[in-house]
């Protein structure tokens, strides 16, 4: 639910600690009691999202009780499926196979649990096919109940309910029409006339999933190290209770592109025409300067690419400012971002822009293949 993992312990721990006392006992902890075990110097806001948070949760589960509660304690339910899911199963990330970020079990429930997984781990077959195993028996958990891996997301400022959603508990085609917004599609490589520095504005565009606005952004989301990759965050538009679908898996995009003969761009600290010191030699310019020129000249889905701002001026900011934070890592974004527009040139060129909308949407979500686990999403 935040970007600094301090916070985001905090965070999720005041949540568990919320639920704990709702479901078990029957009643919300005063904002002291959360702070005093889970969250200290809580703002308001979190105070109101875990109480929704836990309505939202109770609702879903109705009068069941008797769970333990699991998000990093050794030992517990949620480390264990982690642990398990990374040494067995080849999972290298584990938001890429499930985003839960608590777990719930049923305390009755929970030693019978871990002995099946612990079989499942040991079969004598690849590890996909037992990952694909581990998240259909977690499916199964999930539906009645037993077990809960539950993905926290913000509620916004004004929500009064906050909504539940689950994730890969069915198979099959979800139907959902993908169509692009036009004239959405941008990229800002404008300078701040008060700061002197490149704008933080990403690429950009929105779409709809059936009546939903989607708004996507690409860009680096660590400014300060200029070696970060460029990602694809996802975003609902028109609710108040608009919590991030959250970034694109690489899982999801990359097979997408290389059946299209694509490949993502190099990071930042792999591409031979980015200099992470800010010292670009001629060549490098050059490079920037000629894909920045066919990109003025190209179409997307039928319409010029929005390029606000004068390319020609942005390496000389890294020569009279470089020392500045943040300054490297918005450039080096910026020129990743150029390289995503002409592979987004290259999808609309084959017609699969609309297959590329649900590619990113599904990836956000971590619903694009039965290596996905299972989790409800509370926001």
């Amino acid at each position: 639910m935040a970007s600094n993992a301090k916070e985001t312990a905090k965070q999720e721990n005041g949540s568990l600690f919320v639920f704990q006392s709702f479901i078990e006992k029957g009643k919300i902890p005063t904002a002291a009691a959360v702070e005093k075990a889970a969250y200290n110097d809580m703002p308001s806001k979190w105070y109101t999202a875990f109480d929704l948070q836990a309505k939202a949760l109770k609702k879903y589960i109705g009068t069941s009780k008797g769970y333990n509660y699991s998000r990093d304690k050794a030992g517990s339910m949620m480390p264990f499926l982690e642990d398990i899911a990374s040494k067995t199963m080849g999972v290298s990330t584990k938001d890429r196979w499930n985003p839960m970020d608590v777990v719930m079990t049923k305390k009755n429930k929970e030693v019978e649990i871990k002995k099946k997984v612990k079989s499942i781990s040991v079969e004598n077959i690849d590890k996909d096919a037992r990952l694909v195993k581990l998240n259909n028996y977690m499916a199964s958990l999930l539906k009645n109940k037993t077990l809960l891996p539950i993905s926290l997301k913000e509620v916004k400022k004004g929500v009064t309910t906050a909504n539940i959603e689950e994730a890969n508990l069915s198979k099959g085609s979800k139907g959902v029409v993908f169509s692009y917004k036009k004239n959405t599609l941008k990229c800002n490589i404008s300078i701040d006339e008060k700061t002197g520095l490149l704008d933080t504005g990403e690429l950009a565009f929105d779409f709809y999933a059936e009546k939903t606005e989607i708004h996507v952004q690409s860009r680096s989301f660590r400014y300060s190290i200029p070696s970060t990759g460029v990602q694809t965050d996802l975003t609902p538009k028109g609710r108040q209770s608009g919590a991030k679908l959250g970034k694109a898996s690489t899982s999801a995009i990359d097979p997408f592109l290389s059946k299209l003969g694509l490949s993502r761009p190099k990071s930042p600290s792999q591409h031979p025409e980015i200099s992470l010191d800010g010292n670009f030699t001629p060549k490098q310019i050059k490079y920037w300067n000629s894909l920045h020129k066919k990109l003025k000249a190209i179409k997307i889905e039928n319409e010029k690419i929005d390029l606000t701002g004068s390319f020609s001026d942005i390496f000389k900011i890294v020569d009279k400012k470089k020392k500045k934070p943040n300054v490297l890592g918005r450039l080096t974004s910026k020129l990743v971002v150029l390289e995503w527009l002409w592979i987004y040139a290259e999808i609309s060129k084959k017609k699969k822009f609309k297959e590329w909308m649900s590619v990113l949407y599904y990836g956000a979500k971590k619903e694009f293949s039965e290596l996905n686990g299972p989790f409800i999403k509370i926001y």
